[in-house]
């Protein structure tokens, strides 16, 4: 049974290769109210599964690591965001099994949290542009900034979010992450480290190819100054959630 447990917990909170799994349901999925959903809650029943099962053996925090590492390098090399978002998502659920307390299910909750309502929230953005250029895909959708400024700068914010930048909960939540790693197996925590820098080395790449440079299509109309409203005022939401998080940990 035990057993059992350990072999869903790593489909749910995937480590490769159960993680081609997700993957595969992730380009499946079209539609972003699915893509919403699926981010939102894949990863629970692995956090479930992982409740009482005491300490996560060395070996299977190094799979982990490795499975990070994985997927923020092949983050680096993709053109389309979808695609990126799948393998980001695989990547940052992969790390709880690292320095965060899994067994502990309110801390790893708003680990995982904290990064699957960005993504979902990102994923909204990303249908937004897919509805009006056919697809988010750098190379077809470029001068995003200069045609939908509005649209480009929640897509920057999300993505910023996405990623643990300052002042949002993923930062704190990787901070708290890897000082826990730190104090267990500092190789775990520079390993971490590097998967967040390639985290925001992909993320810049993709952004400057999808908001600068000449327009390939233009004439699409941006986002509403309400609909953009609700988009900013859900970020802030999160930044607040961000500061609260750090109030806690001071």
């Amino acid at each position: 049974m035990a057993q059992m447990s350990w072999l869903l917990a790593v489909l749910f909170l995937p480590l490769f290769p159960f993680s081609m799994i997700f993957n595969l349901l992730w380009q499946r999925c079209t539609a972003s109210w699915l893509r919403v959903i699926l981010l939102l809650l894949w990863p629970l029943p692995g956090l479930w599964l992982l409740q009482g099962v005491g300490e996560i053996p060395v070996a299977i925090q190094g799979w982990a690591l490795l499975s990070a590492v994985l997927y923020a390098f092949r983050a680096l090399v993709v053109r389309e965001f979808s695609i990126w978002m799948g393998f980001v998502a695989v990547s940052a659920w992969a790390l709880l099994w690292l320095g965060m307390p899994a067994t502990q299910s309110a801390v790893a909750l708003a680990y995982i949290e904290s990064f699957s309502l960005p993504l979902a929230l990102l994923a909204l953005l990303v249908a937004e542009v897919e509805q009006r250029h056919g697809a988010a895909y750098a190379g077809v959708v470029s001068a995003l900034a200069a045609n939908q400024p509005r649209l480009a700068a929640m897509l920057v914010l999300a993505v910023l979010a996405v990623i643990a930048s300052p002042v949002f909960p993923a930062f704190f939540m990787m901070l708290a992450n890897i000082a826990s790693s730190l104090a267990q197996h500092p190789l775990l925590a520079t390993g971490e480290m590097v998967v967040w820098l390639l985290w925001s080395w992909s993320a810049m790449r993709l952004l400057q190819a999808l908001l600068v440079g000449p327009a390939v299509v233009s004439g699409h109309r941006d986002i509403s100054a309400r609909r953009g409203g609700m988009y900013a005022l859900t970020l802030v939401l999160l930044a607040g959630f961000g500061l609260f998080i750090f109030g806690g940990q001071l």
